[in-house]
């Protein structure tokens, strides 16, 4: 197989992901099918459920290294024209433990790296947060809602969301988590669809629904960003590692 038929193969693998994303899980009969296959990114911001709301199938033979790849070339939004660098997420299949944020931006004059997933001082706080509660790298896998670093001028939109949605929920079936943690309030809303504001909703597990209709405890909690301006919050986000440190480790969860 050449190059030119190689891509063709990656961008049906990643326009069937959207579809699925949008609720579509067969295809008609016939010329009706070219009109489906022409569908634009837009109309994700037409999609009333979200996508996490949906019973949906993965791709067979699904792994985080080919879907890091179709991560990286991905142009199904208008974000990939300023995409700095691609962030797909960093850690290991049999994770524990996923994180969840926004996206990485570059403030001011500060260089966005691939190794970056929340930003550099950020991700270093995530590093004594996941410390403080006993887990290693090999426990924990990170990503974002948003798979793309972006310059601060970006100003991403619900549709861009939607989009990126499906990369993510393939990302959770592949690795099946044990819990998952929402740094943020985008990552939050994004994941649970719930209006409550983030104070209202950290603090205790809810439920996130998988491909395969398994029910994933989810901790909401402050991001890194937040906290290294909001340094009186830090207690708080501490009582929520210390819940999924509980969680994690089988013992009782006391009731909000």
């Amino acid at each position: 197989m050449d190059g030119q038929h190689v891509k063709i193969v990656k961008d049906i693998r990643v326009l069937m992901a959207y579809h699925h994303a949008l609720g579509i899980e067969a295809y008609p009969l016939g010329a009706a099918i070219f009109q489906l296959l022409d569908r634009k990114v837009e109309t994700a911001a037409r999609v009333k459920t979200l996508p996490h709301q949906r019973k949906m199938t993965p791709v067979v033979s699904e792994t985080l290294q080919n879907i890091a790849a179709e991560v990286t070339e991905c142009h199904n939004c208008d974000l990939h024209a300023g995409r700095v660098v691609s962030v797909p997420g960093r850690g290991r299949t049999q994770a524990r433990l996923l994180i969840v944020g926004g996206w990485l931006t570059a403030p001011g004059q500060a260089v966005l790296s691939p190794e970056m997933i929340f930003g550099q001082e950020e991700d270093r706080m995530l590093s004594r947060m996941l410390e403080a509660i006993h887990l290693v790298s090999d426990d924990v896998f990170v990503t974002n809602i948003l798979k793309c670093g972006l310059p601060e001028s970006s100003q991403p939109v619900a549709a861009n969301i939607q989009c990126c949605l499906a990369y993510l929920r393939r990302q959770i079936a592949v690795i099946s988590p044990e819990l998952i943690c929402s740094m943020g309030i985008i990552a939050t809303r994004a994941l649970l669809d719930l209006p409550q504001s983030l104070s209202q909703l950290r603090g205790r597990f809810h439920s996130y629904t998988a491909f395969d209709g398994r029910q994933i405890p989810l901790m909401p909690t402050y991001h890194p960003s937040y906290l290294l301006q909001a340094t009186e919050m830090k207690s708080e986000t501490w009582k929520d590692l210390q819940l999924i440190e509980k969680k994690l480790a089988g013992e009782p969860i006391p009731t909000k």
